[in-house]
């Protein structure tokens, strides 16, 4: 079990996401554009630090088959002022900020205001994960009770209100870095295991239907 899961089961996590008035993230996805970026807002309510809620400020990357993230960590009341660089909070991290933290706020700035992005959506969902005694970057995360809301956009203010995938339906995802390991392999293919994809962010879209253009 991964470490950071502290009731021996699995822990939260509320994901907000951002689009532009022309849901430019949301419309790349449906057409299957093979290099894009996301942004969003990942909190996880079961984790404070000295009785303080954090968050991370994540830009989700896609390149064809292969993902990355670029992310910072930031006081959750804070993160929304973070992401406008000419706030004064948001210089004061800056300011304070490690040399990669820096980087990585710079392409966060690019992205908010190249397509002036807007929260949307908040997904949530409860996840048990796994990690590899042996591959170290080797990851199967098993997600449950998915939803989204797209109203009260505060990610303190609970979860989802919307099932994105059936209630009795979780979302097993794979994570690896280069390869899947032999054994892991053989348990995908006795069991079956399909491969699907699904995007929690455009199919919690297509559930509120707010993905008409404005």
């Amino acid at each position: 079990m991964d470490p950071y899961v502290q009731n021996s089961y699995d822990y939260e996590v509320r994901s907000l996401y951002f689009d532009s008035n022309f849901k430019h993230s949301f419309l790349e996805k449906e057409n299957g554009i093979g290099i894009r970026k996301k942004l969003r807002i990942r909190f996880y309510p079961n984790f404070t630090r000295d009785n303080q809620d954090f968050a991370f400020i994540e830009i989700k990357k896609k390149f064809n088959e292969n993902v990355a993230k670029r992310r910072i960590y930031v006081p959750l009341e804070n993160s929304l002022n973070i992401l406008n660089s000419n706030h004064k909070v948001a210089k004061s991290f800056y300011e304070n900020a490690s040399t990669q933290d820096k980087g990585t706020l710079k392409e966060i700035w690019f992205l908010y205001k190249k397509y002036n992005l807007k929260p949307v959506c908040i997904v949530s969902y409860k996840r048990r994960p796994y990690l590899s005694r042996f591959e170290k970057t080797f990851r199967i995360t098993f997600d449950t009770n998915v939803k989204v809301r797209n109203h009260n956009l505060n990610l303190k203010i609970g979860g989802g209100s919307k099932f994105i995938v059936p209630q009795r339906i979780c979302i097993m995802e794979v994570k690896f870095n280069n390869f899947i390991p032999n054994w892991a392999i053989k348990i995908i293919q006795k069991n079956d295991c399909i491969q699907y994809k699904i995007s929690k962010f455009a199919t919690g879209i297509k559930k509120n239907k707010n993905f008409a253009l404005v």
